[in-house]
């Protein structure tokens, strides 16, 4: 799962089987590690209630674990997790200003890029497919 983060919004692009995981009511969990020994932990889960979007610090053995987590309705994404539907957004009022929340499907670069992963991923719709039939 990628997240992608600008201004007051919050983006989340999950692979092939990450979809499914979630669609079956799984959790999807990522984590990043910093040299200082934080932790930045996302993790996006279905679940029974109304779509929301959450995030805590918390202070453990290994350092500060700040952790974003992101809920949606499980009937939601058991449909979106075998539809043709690229994503689906919500937005979580907060204090200061609503945080715009999205939820994709990872699509493979149109043209690939060094470094860039394509473990995974859906097939990208507009890509054009260079191979020859032999």
């Amino acid at each position: 799962m990628k997240l992608r983060l600008r201004g007051n919004t919050l983006r989340l692009r999950l692979t092939v089987g990450e979809v499914a995981a979630l669609g079956a009511g799984d959790e999807v969990t990522e984590a990043t590690l910093f040299p200082d020994g934080s932790t930045l932990r996302y993790r996006l889960r279905a679940d029974g209630a109304e779509a929301l979007a959450s995030q805590h610090s918390q202070t453990t053995a290994q350092g500060l674990v700040h952790e974003i987590v992101v809920q949606v309705p499980r009937g939601d994404a058991a449909i979106w997790s075998t539809s043709t539907v690229v994503g689906f957004a919500g937005e979580e009022p907060m204090v200061m200003g609503p945080l715009n929340v999205l939820i994709e499907k990872d699509f493979d670069c149109v043209v690939p890029r060094a470094g860039e992963e394509s473990l995974d991923t859906f097939p990208n719709p507009n890509a054009t497919d260079k191979r020859v039939a032999g």
